[in-house]
């Protein structure tokens, strides 16, 4: 326990200071549109908004609409900007620590794979490193994809841990996965696809494991 947390420490850690310079960066991009251009954040707005919006702010049944529905992420946006405005630092350190949980979340994955504790630790590492990420940590738009992720991958981690449940017992972990596959879901539309990944893990993984508890029982008794 306290290795895990020590590991978790440390890739936390990377994280910030892997983007800490990020903090420094202005408005960029989509980030105008989003950000700065976007009603749907100003106090004047009614909240409710977000939900018949799309993520740019223009209502989801006009023509002009992009159709990407995240009403979740527009509400962070929101949050940031009832306490610091338009100043960019405050997204970006909500985009950082985004991807430094993303990252321990991951690790935690990864050892719900792998029997290797350092194996997990290297790939989560990596994970947390690796340059693909920029954008969507550095760019305050990319917040769609890590705050997705963070209910993507939670609700992975529920999923297992209900399976692993006795029958009556799984029940707990099984409804926050739900929930959680809907915020990924509202966050990100992509979030959907994690139904589809549990869906798999229960087919090619718990369903083989309870086969061969299941002989063993039969085996010994």
């Amino acid at each position: 326990m306290a290795s895990s947390v020590a590991i978790s420490s440390i890739i936390f850690l990377t994280c910030l200071a892997c983007y800490y310079n990020s903090l420094y960066c202005d408005f960029v991009f989509d980030d105008i549109s989003a950000i700065k251009d976007n009603r749907d954040l100003k106090p004047q707005t009614p909240v409710w908004n977000i939900f018949y919006n799309d993520f740019w702010g223009t209502p989801m049944h006009k023509e002009q609409s992009h159709k990407s529905y995240r009403p979740l992420t527009v509400l962070t946006f929101r949050w940031n900007y009832m306490i610091h405005q338009l100043e960019p630092m405050g997204y970006h350190l909500v985009n950082i620590l985004l991807h430094a949980i993303t990252s321990v979340l991951y690790y935690r994955v990864c050892h719900t794979i792998m029997a290797s504790e350092f194996t997990s630790f290297m790939a989560a590492m990596l994970f947390a490193i690796h340059p693909i990420h920029t954008e969507a940590v550095t760019g305050v738009v990319g917040r769609a994809e890590t705050l997705s992720s963070v209910f993507y991958l939670s609700a992975y981690l529920l999923y297992t841990e209900a399976t692993k449940r006795k029958k009556y017992s799984g029940w707990k972990p099984l409804t926050l996965s739900v929930v959680c596959l809907s915020v990924a879901m509202l966050c990100k539309e992509q979030g959907i696809t994690i139904a589809g990944v549990c869906a798999l893990y229960e087919v090619f993984v718990a369903q083989k494991v309870k086969l061969v508890h299941k002989y063993f029982n039969n085996a010994l008794y």
